[in-house]
């Protein structure tokens, strides 16, 4: 999966009974409306609005928090990362303030995840490193402290999948295994077990370990429910498809596509671009171009509605520091912030991943650097993030400095400091690891010095570098 998420978090449903009828009752409904998220998420929503103001008036705190959390999950769904966001401040008050480390876990997690939604991954490892604190105070004999451990460790896995980096994704999904090992009940377990191994299926599919893949996904439907959460058929689905895609097998792995498609509740969006992606490959490969058009149509289709609601989110993220001093202000910003999505950054993207294409033909004709002692040591100064990196780059390097400002005066440091690491021929996941930031982030860079220093988009920065 291009994406991961936790969908162990929907069992987690049971919790203590008030001490009495009134609370007994309420606590159920909270219940009922959690579990109607899956079938009916409008009417879910509605009940924990009606059911949020009786439990205030009664002092139900636990139910309270339980259909703020129903009000996350819903805005999840409906991609809605502004509501969704809003939501889990609320839930990560109200828990502070009733000193609930389990719903600040949860709070946590849902700001994590509309974050990293809204393209801001620094502030998403934030909460992730934030609500880590909370996660040691939950108790392992409550299954649902369990769960939710378990869950954040599946939160962490995600934010490493969406840097690339697959070895810590695998390694946070084993943490989250094992930490349902302190399950009690052996039913109770075997159930979430068999969310446990789609999500392993999936983590070794990115680390290209087929057989393994296929093993944990077709053990996770075995263990599988029919009336279990429908997101772990998809996820299986969609491993067992691309483990066809990898054999060759693409009419195999398309059915295997076509029947993730058809499965019904909650899928995320970027989940659902990488089954269009995987389907219009399919049909490229059999042959068929005017199906893969349709699937391509689609694809767009979802981009631009999630491309909308992220530039609303970062929007109302700037209103919390700048406050617009007119009102058409409000209305016009939206408005060409999604037409430049529409007509600029699709072609800025195809522009990036051409120019990632001719990289990785320029660096695998084009033997690195030598790897002797001069290289070596910059090397371990740059993986150290020592800052006397550059001293000894431009001790070995005399002239590179220069003549980039030569060219553009206007580069500052950071610009120069990068094209340094080009220099080296680092490839962009080299440098998103050495300079801990996301491969998209290091891809929208490269693109930004070309332009700064003239090149057209035909011409390869590693090569236009490696000869200066």
């Amino acid at each position: 999966m291009k994406y991961l998420f936790s969908v162990l978090l929907l069992f987690s449903v049971n919790l203590f009974l008030g001490q009495n009828n009134a609370r007994e009752l309420l606590l159920k409904e909270a219940n009922e409306s959690f579990t109607l998220l899956a079938t009916d998420p409008e009417k879910a929503y509605e009940a924990a609005k009606t059911i949020e103001t009786q439990a205030q008036e009664i002092s139900a705190r636990k139910v309270e928090l339980k259909v703020i959390q129903i009000q996350c999950e819903y805005h999840k769904i409906k991609n809605d990362f502004i509501k969704m966001m809003e939501s889990a401040k609320k839930l990560a008050a109200q828990a502070t303030k009733y000193n609930v480390p389990y719903y600040q876990v949860i709070a946590k997690r849902y700001l994590f995840e509309s974050y990293l939604f809204t393209g801001l991954p620094e502030r998403a490892f934030n909460e992730l490193q934030e609500g880590m604190r909370f996660v040691k105070e939950l108790d392992n004999t409550d299954s649902l402290n369990v769960i939710e451990r378990s869950n954040f460790y599946v939160a962490y896995s995600n934010f490493y999948l969406l840097n690339e980096d697959y070895k810590n994704q695998l390694k946070y999904i084993k943490f989250s295994g094992k930490a349902l090992k302190n399950l009690a009940d052996n039913d109770y377990r075997k159930m979430v077990m068999s969310v446990h191994y789609s999500n392993l299926a999936s983590s070794f599919i990115k680390n290209e370990e087929m057989d393994s893949a296929s093993f944990y996904a077709t053990f996770s439907q075995k263990l599988h429910r029919e009336d279990g959460r429908q997101e772990v058929k998809f996820n299986n689905l969609m491993v067992l498809g691309k483990v066809g895609m990898n054999k060759a097998n693409y009419e195999e792995a398309l059915s295997y596509f076509k029947e993730a498609e058809a499965v019904t509740g909650y899928k995320n969006h970027l989940d659902i671009e990488s089954l269009f992606a995987n389907i219009i490959e399919a049909y490229e490969q059999m042959g068929d171009e005017n199906l893969a058009s349709v699937y391509r149509m689609k694809q767009d289709s979802i981009k631009l509605i999630i491309s909308q609601s992220q530039n609303k989110s970062l929007q109302n993220l700037l209103k919390e520091k700048h406050k617009p001093a007119t009102n058409w202000y409000i209305v016009i910003i939206p408005i060409v912030a999604f037409t430049a999505i529409f007509f600029v950054v699709f072609r800025k993207n195809r522009i990036i991943k051409d120019q990632e294409t001719n990289s990785a033909q320029f660096l695998e004709e084009f033997a690195k650097n030598p790897s002797g002692e001069d290289y070596s040591k910059l090397l371990d100064l740059l993986k150290a993030n020592d800052p006397a990196f550059m001293f000894y780059f431009e001790k070995y390097f005399p002239h590179f400095n220069s003549r980039l400002l030569e060219i553009n005066p206007d580069l500052s440091t950071s610009d120069i400091e990068f094209c340094a690491l080009l220099k080296l021929k680092l490839a962009t996941k080299e440098i998103a690891q050495f300079t801990f930031r996301a491969p998209q982030t290091i891809r929208n860079k490269k693109y930004i010095i070309k332009n700064k220093l003239g090149l057209s988009k035909e011409e390869d920065i590693y090569e236009w570098i490696d000869a200066l």
